[in-house]
């Protein structure tokens, strides 16, 4: 049987009205893992808190002394779930022994991308697309107060994405010693993409079909970063927006 493989693609911009780039992400090939986190700019140094979480996954990789090629879906999860609390863990307790970095939270997507399928932890509005037979799925369900009201029945999804709360998250790495995540499992085959993005990007191309036709169009994972950040900068660039690209060929 035919081997599958993996591309990865990342990228990064600081917006237009932004001063500083809270959002931080990582992927190592090796180890078919990736990490995307989003600094919360209501509260202190939220770039730390980003990049603090994200030096966890890093560190793993670099003590991991052979690529992670043989574990399994539960093995997977287990590991992304062990290294998100101890993300929380880390951007907590800095929290509590300097004041300055006081309430700094963060938000954590994270994933192991395999030929067949991907397994995630998630806490907090980044976000988790996958492109099956070229429709777009979020399969990720934000942590906030805007989901609270839409599950309630109080608001459509539709009055959500333009709602004046939505960028208000409702658990985060690092704003309490214990923390909620949802970890799960996505089954994956050839020709799917998955996108990993912070609300810079879905905030604002508030029509996902409008990022689906940038996947389909764009024709490799490299134009199609290039092309969602230019389209994200067009409505307004109004925070970091950050893309994680993988797909399976």
């Amino acid at each position: 049987m035919e081997k599958l493989t993996m591309n990865y693609v990342a990228r990064t911009d600081i917006g237009i009205l932004r001063k500083r780039n809270e959002d931080a992400y990582f992927f190592d090939n090796d180890n078919l893992i990736f990490a995307i986190a989003d600094g919360m700019s209501g509260h202190a140094h939220g770039d730390i808190a980003s990049r603090v979480a994200l030096q966890v996954f890093e560190e793993w990789v670099a003590e991991t002394p052979l690529p992670a090629s043989d574990l399994g879906p539960i093995n997977r999860l287990n590991i992304l779930e062990k290294l998100a609390i101890e993300a929380n863990q880390r951007v907590f307790k800095i929290g509590q022994d300097t004041h300055q970095y006081k309430r700094m939270g963060t938000t954590l997507t994270a994933g192991f991308v395999t030929p067949s399928y991907l397994a995630y932890v998630h806490v907090g509005d980044s976000r988790l697309y996958v492109l099956h037979n070229n429709i777009l799925t979020q399969i990720t369900t934000d942590d906030s107060l805007v989901q609270n009201l839409i599950e309630k029945g109080e608001i459509t999804p539709e009055e959500g994405r333009v709602h004046p709360k939505r960028n208000i998250i409702t658990q985060a790495v690092g704003l309490s010693e214990d923390i909620i995540l949802t970890t799960d499992i996505c089954p994956l085959t050839r020709g799917n993409i998955i996108l990993a993005c912070t609300d810079g990007l879905h905030d604002l191309i508030i029509d996902d079909t409008e990022m689906q036709t940038i996947l389909i169009k764009a024709g490799c994972l490299e134009v199609a970063s290039e092309q969602l950040i230019k389209k994200a900068l067009s409505y307004g660039g109004t925070d970091n927006i950050t893309v994680i690209l993988a797909g399976v060929d």
